[in-house]
Parts: C-alpha cells; structure tokens; sequence
C-alpha cells in the first residue's frame, strides 16, 4: 500500500512542531469562538459564522488553484472506485461538532477546562485509530513508547484539572468536548488518507468546511426558527478570525498525520494546546482557573510527546519502514 511507501516530508521534529501548532492554533479559535457566541448569544450562529468564513476563504484559494482542483478529481475517482470509503469524506461532520462545543461550552468552564477535557478524548482516539490502521502513517502497535506516551498525556489532562470543581453540574459540559476530541481523532486520520489521494491538503480541508458548513448552517436554521436571530453583529474584528485559524490548523493536520500518526500528532497538539490555555487564561481570564497545575500538566504533555516519538531502533536501522514508524 502507498501509505507504507511514501516519501517523508519533513524530519519528525519538524513534524511533532507543526503539530504544537495545530495545537496553539486549535486553543486560540476555541477562545475566539467561544467569545464570539457569548458576544452574539447566540452559540450556533457563532460557529456557522466561523465555519462559514473558513469556506469561503477555501472556495477562493481552490477556484484558482490547479493542483487543488486535479486534487478533487483524483479524491471522487477514488470514491467512485472504492479506493477510499466515502465516510472518510464526512470528516467535516466532526469539525462542525468540534467549532459548536467551542461556542457552547468554552463561556462556561473558560478555555483551559474545555482544552483538557477536548485532548483527553484527542489522547485516546489517536491511540486506537493508530492501533486499527486508521490513518495513513498506516497501523501503529502498541509499543511501551506509545502507550507510555498516550497514558501520561491523558495523566496530564487529570492534573490540569486539580483545584476545579469536581460538581456533576460543572463536569457535564466538558462530556461535549471529550466526544469532539475523539471525533477529530477521527477527523485528522480522514483528512490525512484523502490528503495522500489527493497529493494536496487543501482538497480535504476544503471538503472538510464544505461539510462541515452545510451542517452547522441546517442546525443554524433550526435554532433560529426558535430563538431567533441576533438583532446585530460585533464590530472587532478579531471575532472572525475563527475560520481562517481553522484552515490553517486542518492543513497542518492533514500533511503532519501523514508522517508520524494520528496518536504522535494528537500528543503534540496536545502539549500546544494546553500550553496556549494557560497564556491564554493567564492574560485574559474568561473563568477561574489554577494557572500553576495546568502548567504542570502542560509541561507533562511535552514529556508525553517525547516519549512517544522516543524511536525504538535506529533510523538506518529499516530503511523501507522509516516513514511509517518516524514517529516512534
């Protein structure tokens, strides 16, 4: 299978930095969008504006690129084929889940919570998406390193959350976030095997805001019937900048999965995730927080991501399977 073949892009390093990254990018759109929706009060309009800006910004860049458009070809040759299965392709489903619990639930328990929360269900879906073959790296036993890894990642998120209130009331929204982070598990695997068909990222992120898009718009449209909208829209313009973050992470996502898996990726961006919390709920505080444990745990998910990468054997070691286990 191609998958186990390629060419490797970049130096895992290389690689596992883009995924902290992703990871600051992913904590900064949580934060925006979440601000957004407390702004308008309005949770889902927040999010189909975020999604929304994020497509249109793709439908541009793909109208007028070649390789993106030969890209979608050669993705619905492959459906069409059964190269690929079509569920793959609903990949943006788990994005537009993702961008709603930010506008629903990063107001109440502010960012730090709800990035803990999210990178747990990230740490767990990644170890078994890698186990099952999921993503295009292909499958990943569960070595000591990566189980190791995986554990002391979800550890980190445990104490992040010492000295936050342990209430059923105040932990029942964070099961929106846990779900998502294993639904972008999922997510970033999809878009790492339709980036490999397609030789571009930018045709499975596009696709990934087309769907995603066309869902938050439908439920949008019944909330609204409901509720209403909003008599006017915020002014700054920093409460638009959620999708154009989106279109960066999901590209950086869908070329870094390629090369060191979906667990290494997920535990890199775990570690930027947690650590752009704690700036972020640092400087401009949105609930109570204890900066100092998540910044323990913080610290405890770079270790985490080290020693998963921590490679088992010496790189000249087997020349053919070095894209596959770089990340190991």
């Amino acid at each position: 299978m191609t998958h186990h073949t390629h060419k490797p892009l970049m130096a895992a390093w290389v690689a596992i930095a883009l995924a902290v990254l992703a990871g600051i990018l992913r904590t900064s759109q949580a934060r925006i969008n979440g601000a957004f929706a407390q702004e308008i009060h309005d949770a889902f309009l927040s999010g189909v504006i975020s999604f929304g800006s994020g497509f249109l910004i793709l439908l541009v860049i793909i109208s007028f690129n070649k390789k993106g458009q030969q890209g979608w070809r050669q993705l619905m040759v492959a459906i069409r084929s059964g190269g690929i299965t079509p569920w793959f392709t609903l990949a943006g489903t788990a994005g537009a889940a993702y961008v709603l619990s930010q506008t629903l639930v990063v107001g109440l328990t502010g960012v730090a919570l709800y990035t803990v929360a999210f990178v747990a269900g990230l740490s767990m879906g990644g170890l078994f998406l890698d186990l099952w073959g999921i993503g295009p790296a292909g499958k990943k036993p569960l070595s000591f390193n990566r189980v190791g890894g995986a554990v002391l990642g979800i550890g980190a998120v445990a104490l992040s959350l010492v000295g936050h209130s342990t209430a059923v009331s105040a932990l029942l929204p964070l099961l929106l976030p846990l779900v998502c982070g294993v639904l972008v598990a999922w997510q970033d695997a999809a878009n790492g095997r339709m980036t490999v068909i397609a030789g571009t990222p930018l045709t499975s992120t596009f696709l990934n805001f087309m769907v995603g898009t066309g869902v938050l718009l439908i439920a949008t449209a019944f909330h609204s019937f409901s509720v209403g909208l909003p008599a006017a829209l915020p002014t700054q313009p920093y409460f638009y900048l959620g999708g154009a973050i989106g279109v960066v992470f999901i590209g950086i996502t869908a070329v870094v999965v390629r090369e060191i898996g979906v667990l290494l990726m997920g535990l890199g961006s775990i570690a930027g995730q947690l650590l752009m919390a704690v700036i972020l709920d640092f400087f401009f505080p949105s609930a109570q927080v204890t900066g100092v444990m998540i910044l323990i745990g913080a610290s405890l998910a770079f270790v985490a991501a080290a020693w998963a990468a921590w490679p088992k054997k010496k790189p000249h070691a087997h020349v053919a399977e070095s894209v596959p286990h770089s990340g190991e």
